[in-house]
């Protein structure tokens, strides 16, 4: 298995997975906002590829956290992470998490966020979000909104997270003020 920056020709596949991993298009609607806004990051947005074609998806993107003073800062949110249902279970999501984990932290980002399945994503090292005082802008059970401190995190990124509006098409809440 191959994971790779996917390619532009590869956009509609990478939507198809994304809608059949989740039965239905609000995921893939996400992946194609994020590709057209100025919060995408071509690099980290990686593709599992088996025999020459890709099989699973992740995408890594730029929000804000802006804390009690109202200083916001760049952090990164994993959203979403979709394996192509007949590949699912056999590892190529977890090749595609360490292996953007791995490459945000050669870039110098302070830590990931994610909203996801608190049985999943502990195993890469997150948390829950509050135990290092950040807040989703959303109703969310505490244990499903996490965050993985990266090397160069401190104390500092502390506050409530803020999505850009290429997130609107699956509620989240959007207020962004890079």
């Amino acid at each position: 298995m191959e994971i790779r920056p996917e390619q532009p020709e590869e956009y509609a596949l990478v939507e198809q997975i994304h809608t059949l991993a989740f039965g239905g298009p609000q995921e893939a609607r996400v992946v194609a906002e994020v590709r057209r806004s100025p919060f995408y990051m071509p690099e980290l947005s990686l593709v599992a590829v088996v025999k020459g074609r890709p099989i699973g998806h992740i995408l890594f993107s730029e929000v804000g956290l802006q804390d009690e003073t109202g200083v916001m800062r760049k952090v990164v949110v994993l959203a979403p992470l979709g394996v192509h249902p007949e590949y699912q279970n056999l590892g190529a999501g977890k090749h595609l998490v360490e292996t953007g984990l791995a490459r945000l932290e050669a870039k110098g980002a302070p830590l990931v966020l994610v909203r996801g399945h608190a049985g999943y994503y502990p195993r890469f090292g997150f948390v829950p979000s509050a135990q290092l005082g950040i807040r989703p802008p959303f109703a969310v059970a505490p244990q499903a909104y996490m965050v993985r401190p990266l090397s160069a995190y401190t104390p500092a990124y502390r506050g409530t997270v803020r999505y850009p509006a290429a997130f609107a098409g699956v509620g989240y809440p959007v207020e962004y003020g890079l």
